[in-house]
């Protein structure tokens, strides 16, 4: 197929070619690489004449087995007629393998959810060559932005005037479905109003990429580790680097550490947690953050602190290799807990 390109890709979704099984949604708005993938997901779920099953695969499965992807793509589902399988590209994602299994006439649906991805990038060239595949570029740009804020407004019974809707816009950052997140908490908040002010953003629209961080640290010692990528590639999108994403990781770890040892030593979690400085941010997160600190313990906490401190020390030396440095950290801290 041809490669398309991104003021192109909303048509596609609406009607993709039948003969089209396999897609590749990248980009660095890793909001909307997951909605156009949640999108294309239902599209192929309703195309077989029966049930159909979502499989998700990521960098862990392929750890485990990799010919998890060749057996997912093969094979049909013990209790459904097909399967979507969607695939969060990794360092363990092997091009030449799926190259081997895109030349066959596999029997379910393939979606790859990847980053930004350059032009001569091989999972790139791979399914913009293919006759049956699609690569799909995912940027965000002021139009799609502000056809998002007039959308959400307009469900809620609401207006925004332009100069309102530039100070929205400036801080909603890069992320669409953040964004989306950001637009509809703000329309439940001027809900009544008939009209969105500047002191309503104010009020309830925060910095998007103060949210991606929060979420991002939160995600890694939760164990969550498909969130925490993605939520790491919203952080870039937004113009935070990588190595600023693994101090803050750090910061967390280094307090989580601090309560669950004074906890150790007989103090009460919540007066630890009153005497940390700085307090963990936002102060909704308190539960979660003592939550994590009890999970986790003192003990592996303390081994878990070297681990983040030499990936962040390798990534300053070498920042060519941020990324590979922050996709193993991430995996290495989530497989822990």
């Amino acid at each position: 197929m041809v490669a398309y390109k991104s003021s192109a890709v909303a048509s596609f979704i609406k009607a993709p070619k039948a003969e089209c099984r396999a897609v590749l949604v990248y980009g660095r708005d890793a909001g909307l690489v997951a909605e156009r993938a949640d999108a294309l997901a239902e599209i192929f779920a309703g195309r077989g004449q029966g049930s159909s099953e979502i499989v998700r695969l990521d960098d862990r499965d392929f750890a485990e087995d990799p010919a998890r992807l060749e057996v997912e793509l093969r094979t049909a589902p013990m209790f459904a007629d097909q399967s979507v399988v969607r695939v969060t590209a990794g360092l363990k994602l092997s091009v030449p393998a799926l190259k081997a299994l895109l030349a066959e006439d596999i029997a379910n649906f393939l979606i790859v959810e990847a980053g930004n991805l350059r032009p001569d990038a091989a999972l790139r060239k791979l399914f913009e060559g293919h006759a049956t595949a699609a690569a799909l570029p995912c940027y965000s740009d002021e139009r799609g932005l502000s056809e998002l804020i007039e959308t959400e407004l307009a469900k809620a019974g609401l207006s925004i005037d332009r100069d309102t809707r530039d100070y929205l816009m400036a801080r909603l950052g890069a992320d669409q479905a953040l964004s989306r997140a950001e637009v509809v908490k703000l329309a439940l908040y001027a809900q009544g109003e008939g009209t969105v002010s500047h002191d309503d953003i104010e009020a309830i629209v925060g910095d998007a990429a103060e949210t991606a961080l929060e979420n991002f640290v939160y995600a890694t010692s939760g164990g969550d580790a498909k969130a925490a990528l993605s939520e790491l590639q919203r952080l870039v999108a937004s113009g935070t680097n990588k190595g600023a994403a693994l101090s803050a990781l750090g910061r967390h770890f280094t307090q989580l550490h601090r309560v669950a040892a004074s906890v150790a030593s007989g103090r009460p979690a919540a007066e630890a947690l009153r005497a940390l400085r700085p307090p963990p941010r936002p102060r909704s997160r308190e539960e979660a953050f003592l939550a994590r600190s009890r999970k986790w313990g003192a003990g592996r906490l303390a081994k878990a602190l070297p681990v983040i401190q030499e990936a962040v020390r390798r990534s300053r030396r070498s920042p060519d290799l941020e990324t590979a440095f922050a996709e193993r950290l991430v995996l290495a801290l989530t497989s822990r807990i």
